[in-house]
């Protein structure tokens, strides 16, 4: 395998920690391999740019499409409701309504309406073309298909949010550094991710659904968060559990393993509960929210 240096740190990624399969798509098996220094992994063989849009090609891939068909869809849509509403609250703590926000990664649009109809100013980027399209018609305004594109506004933002969205992205370092230039001064950033080190994903090894390969390019340990946002000069300023992630993970995980509809849905919520419960001691939840704030010195 040809060698991959880390992005956050710069040593070589090249221990393999699991063989993790293509469910969604293509049947295809992926590695994912770890950096011994600071616990970033990645998804190895990586497709290119001009390759990765065939790996969405699924009506199962949720955040992009308004599909509820299947018990787990349902609830994604259910729960969806709920995290709107914890989103919007937490931004609301960090600005005011009527301040700028940006969401990169908005899919359909969901949680850019609710901010809309709270008042804020919003603009999204979305790559997908038919999920951009339906977050257009929800938001009533243009979509950009990409951050260039809205790079070139010389518009800039109080708030810009990535909901399980930078996982998905090729060049991190230079996104975060387009990311930082669209933030206004104390502006906050907001990446949602999920964690490799969750209880969860050691229960499920390979078939962990939060792996997602190949559409997931990277995972994060909140190790590699904080080396990460240390080198682009910013801080950490919250760290924040997504503890439904948990149940709906493993529900999808349980799944992955072949287990029928009503022993994936018990069994998921078991080990939901069972992950969120060791993640009090030690916060590694599932999923993390981290709130970013730019360094002044």
């Amino acid at each position: 395998m040809k060698a991959f240096q880390c992005p956050v740190c710069g040593n070589i990624v090249d221990e393999s920690l699991l063989q993790c399969k293509d469910h969604s798509v293509s049947g295809e098996m992926f590695d994912i391999c770890v950096c011994r220094n600071c616990l970033f992994a990645a998804t190895l063989p990586q497709p290119t740019p001009d390759e990765i849009g065939k790996y969405y090609q699924t009506a199962d891939y949720v955040s992009h499409s308004e599909t509820t068909r299947g018990i787990v869809n349902k609830l994604y849509h259910i729960v969806r409701k709920k995290n709107t509403k914890d989103k919007l609250k937490l931004v609301n703590r960090l600005s005011t309504p009527g301040a700028d926000l940006l969401d990169v990664g908005c899919g359909t649009g969901y949680f850019l309406s609710a901010c809309k109809q709270d008042g804020w100013k919003v603009e999204g980027v979305e790559l997908n073309d038919l999920a951009r399209t339906t977050a257009e018609t929800r938001i009533s305004q243009s979509v950009f298909h990409s951050l260039d594109a809205l790079a070139q506004t010389g518009k800039i933002f109080d708030v810009i949010t990535l909901w399980h969205v930078f996982e998905h992205l090729f060049d991190i370092n230079n996104t975060f550094r387009q990311l930082k230039h669209l933030l206004k001064p104390g502006g906050r950033l907001i990446l949602a991710l999920p964690n490799p080190t969750a209880a969860d994903a050691g229960y499920y090894k390979e078939y962990w659904a939060a792996y997602d390969v190949p559409r997931h390019l990277s995972h994060f340990s909140p190790k590699s968060v904080a080396l990460l946002v240390e080198k682009h000069r910013m801080e950490i300023q919250q760290t924040i559990p997504m503890k439904f992630d948990a149940f709906y993970v493993s529900m999808l995980s349980e799944g992955l393993r072949g287990r029928g509809k009503m022993s994936a849905l018990l069994n998921g919520f078991r080990q939901g509960c069972r992950s969120n419960w060791i993640a009090r001691k030690d916060g590694n939840y599932s999923s993390l929210i981290y709130v970013l704030i730019q360094n002044t010195f």
